[in-house]
């Protein structure tokens, strides 16, 4: 799975651990004016406003086709210059955090949700020209969880603007389900029963495979079984209820998944494989799977849902642009000009194409549109291209409750205590109720720390 699952928790370490301190290679926000010549010969300010853009795309030819939709703006809209900055992810919240302390972020910066509210948290974002842009493309743009996730905590407004996003789901093997005459994995009863009904060990086939092991990626999966029965993580004031009920029947139906799945702990490596090998019938995944599939001459079999019990839970990540307010009243326009741009159908299908079927559409019109899914591999998936992201409509994290982040969420997936309390459960055959208590001990002390 791509690095860009990684937790929100890994960033807030990093950001906070990093000593803030000036870089003398930060380029400055200063606007920049060009000298013209007038037909009289007589020198004047030119009109000419220079944004910068920051993002982690550095490899070559996301850098061309970022570039090649920079020239079609700067073509449409005389007097703006865009001028790209593309830096390492591995490096690229280490960079931000060095412009922050000197003052001089860029005009625009690409972020995500977890990014997003760590930055809103400095207090270094223009959330109202993020609802002005998205309030100018039209709410209804947008599918609903996209922006209901990207809310700021304390007032009507946006920590970023989203133009794609990957989403995690059950990829199933349709022929597999048409053979059995099974329905599709979207009810907890169907996905149970196809599991089931599609296990064969003996013969090294599986009904399902997803993430057991101690890492980041289990609480992910577990996220989607976890809310689609709306077992929330805090109550109404903020306290950890792992140990409610429905977060029990959420992981008491998780183990009963694991009887037909490859035993041990399962990992990134381990689901894809199993899946994409043909080894199992399910996999819980993230849309980055889609190009293996494709490699593997089997895109055309494969259906996506999201698991769905008392309601329906997707996860995933998106990817924004966000405006800083380190910058001038001008080049605030000129950024406001160029991410809407960016959601305009040629730019936003050039964006979302460096990366086919990873980065899926936040616009409804896109998902449907001809020259989107007339890539190579959206067209092989057929309309499953389409349905993927509709899962954004049912887009839901853990401890994002009521448009508000817990503030120790991070910590707790830092730590690593959901994923350990699941691995005992399944892997080690621990006591359910012990290891649930265990966990929801480790959380209270970790929120009133």
């Amino acid at each position: 799975m791509k690095k860009k699952i990684l937790s929100s928790v890994i960033v807030v370490v990093m950001l906070l651990s990093i000593s803030l301190t000036g870089c003398s290679t930060t380029p400055s926000t200063t606007p920049t004016t060009t000298p013209t010549t007038t037909p009289e010969g007589t020198s004047e300010p030119a009109k000419t406003v220079t944004i910068e853009f920051i993002h982690s795309q550095p490899e070559e030819e996301r850098v061309t086709a970022i570039q090649k939709n920079i020239d079609e703006f700067v073509a449409k809209n005389p007097g703006i210059e865009v001028k790209q900055v593309p830096v390492p992810e591995d490096s690229y919240m280490t960079k931000l955090t060095t412009l922050i302390s000197s003052q001089k972020l860029p005009a625009i910066m690409e972020s995500n949700i977890d990014w997003g509210r760590l930055l809103n948290s400095e207090g270094v974002l223009d959330t109202k020209a993020h609802t002005e842009i998205i309030t100018g493309k039209g709410k209804d743009s947008f599918f609903k969880g996209a922006l209901e996730i990207l809310q700021a905590p304390d007032k009507a407004e946006y920590i970023g603007v989203p133009v794609s996003g990957w989403v995690a789901g059950i990829w199933y093997n349709k022929a597999l389900f048409a053979e059995k005459g099974l329905e599709a994995p979207t009810t907890w009863a169907n996905i149970l029963n196809a599991a089931k009904a599609l296990n064969d060990p003996a013969n090294k086939k599986y009904g399902i495979v997803f993430a057991t092991e101690e890492s980041d990626f289990t609480e992910q999966t577990f996220t989607q079984i976890a809310l689609s029965n709306n077992a929330e993580l805090f109550d109404a004031d903020g306290k950890p209820k792992f140990n409610s009920p429905e977060m029990k029947e959420a992981i008491q139906f998780y183990k009963d998944l694991y009887k037909y799945s490859p035993q041990g702990s399962n990992g990134v490596t381990q689901v894809k494989d199993a899946f994409v090998g043909g080894n199992a019938a399910m996999g819980i995944y993230s849309t980055y799977i889609m190009g293996a599939l494709y490699e593997q001459g089997m895109a055309d079999k494969i259906g996506f849902t999201v698991p769905e019990n008392k309601s329906a839970a997707g996860f995933g990540m998106l990817t924004t642009l966000a405006i800083s307010n380190m910058i001038s009243p001008e080049e605030r326009e000129a950024a406001k000009k160029f991410i809407s741009f960016m959601l305009e159908k040629q730019s936003n299908i050039a964006w979302l194409h460096m990366s086919p079927g990873g980065a899926n559409p936040v616009l409804k019109e896109i998902a449907s549109d001809e020259q989107y899914k007339s890539h190579e591999l959206l067209k092989a998936f057929g309309e499953t291209s389409s349905k993927v992201p509709e899962a954004f409509n049912e887009l839901k994290m853990l401890g994002f409750q009521n448009g508000k982040s817990h503030p120790k969420m991070g910590n707790i997936t830092a730590k690593l205590v959901i994923p350990k309390a699941l691995n005992a459960i399944l892997v080690q055959n621990a006591n359910i109720d012990k290891e649930i208590e265990k966990a929801q001990k480790s959380m209270e002390q970790i929120v009133n720390e």
